[in-house]
C-alpha cells in the first residue's frame, strides 16, 4: 500500500472532496485523521472508512482558529507520532458570484481571500513544526482555476485562491531543506458535488438564479471547461492527492498539480 504506516490529517474531511481523499488515503494504508465543524459527516466518513478496514479519528476543529488548529495538530503528533500529510480542502458558502467586482461590497470581495488564505496558512503552519522535527512530511493545498485564469463574473476566489498558490510555493522553498514537500492541487469544477451535499450546490445555485438560467444548465458550463468533454471527479482528485502524498513522488514540490482537465492549459 502507497502510504502504509503514514498519518494524515484531512481538514474538511467530512466534506465531498475531503471525504473522497480520506477514503482513498485509507485504501493505501494512511492512518486518518478527519477535522471539520460538523461531527456528523465526519462520523459518517470515518465509519466509510472502518467498513473497509482502515482507521480513521474524528475531531471537531474549526479551521480558521490558530489555537485549535495548533491544538489538534500537537494531539495527532502525540498520539500518533507524527502528522505526515496534511491536506486541507475547506470550503466556504459565499455566493456572491455572478457579481461583476466593481459591484461587490469590500467585505464580500474580502471573505474568498482571507478565509482562504488564513486556513491553509493555519493548517500548513500547524504541519510544518512537526514535520520539520522529523525530517518528512507534506502538505497538500487546494485551488481552483481562476487562480490562473480570469473568469468573469466568479467573484474574488481566484485571488484568494492565487494567493494560495503562493503561498505554497514560499512554503516549500522555505520548508524544502527540512524534508517537507508542498504540492498544490489545482481543481476544476466538480458538478457532482453539488447532488452530495456541498456548500456549492447554494453557491452555484445563486450565481444561477443571478443569471437567469437553471442550476442545471450551469452545472454543465461549471464542468466543460476542459478538454477530456466531462467533468473531473472527486475520485479523480483523491487519486491525485494519494500520488502526491506518496514517497514516489518525493521530487513533486513547490508545484501546482493542474486537474483542471486542460481548462487552465500549462
Amino acid at each position: 500500500m502507497l502510504l502504509e504506516n503514514k498519518n494524515a490529517v484531512i481538514y474538511g474531511g467530512g466534506g465531498v472532496i475531503g471525504g473522497a481523499v480520506a477514503r482513498a488515503f485509507a485504501l493505501e494504508g494512511a492512518r486518518i485523521f478527519l477535522a471539520g465543524r460538523t461531527r456528523a459527516p465526519l462520523e459518517a466518513v470515518a465509519g466509510e472508512i472502518g467498513h473497509t478496514g482502515g482507521t480513521a479519528d474524528v475531531a471537531l476543529v474549526d479551521a480558521l482558529d490558530a489555537r485549535a488548529v495548533d491544538r489538534h495538530a500537537d494531539e495527532v503528533a502525540e498520539r500518533a507520532g507524527g502528522i505526515d500529510v496534511s491536506f486541507n480542502a475547506i470550503g466556504i458558502d459565499n455566493g456572491e458570484q455572478a457579481i461583476p467586482l466593481v459591484e461587490l461590497p469590500v467585505e464580500a470581495y474580502l471573505i474568498p481571500v482571507t478565509t482562504y488564505a488564513r486556513t491553509h496558512f493555519l493548517t500548513a503552519k500547524a504541519a510544518a513544526r512537526h514535520m520539520v522535527e522529523r525530517g518528512s512530511g507534506v502538505i497538500l493545498p487546494l485551488s481552483a482555476p481562476m487562480a490562473r485564469m480570469p473568469t468573469a463574473l466568479s467573484g474574488s476566489f481566484g485571488i484568494g485562491f492565487a494567493a494560495v498558490e503562493c503561498l505554497a510555493r514560499q512554503l516549500a522553498a522555505e520548508l524544502g531543506p527540512h524534508g517537507v514537500r508542498v504540492v498544490c492541487l489545482r481543481l476544476d469544477g466538480i458538478p457532482e458535488s453539488a447532488s452530495l451535499g456541498s456548500h456549492t450546490r447554494q453557491v452555484w445555485g445563486r450565481a444561477a438564479e443571478r443569471l437567469g438560467i437553471g442550476l442545471d444548465r450551469l452545472l454543465e458550463m461549471v464542468g466543460s471547461g476542459g478538454v477530456r468533454g466531462r467533468p473531473l471527479t472527486a475520485a479523480e482528485v483523491a487519486e491525485a492527492a494519494v500520488l502526491a502524498a506518496t514517497d514516489r513522488a518525493t521530487a513533486l514540490t513547490g508545484t501546482v498539480v493542474n486537474l483542471t482537465s486542460g481548462a487552465v492549459l500549462d
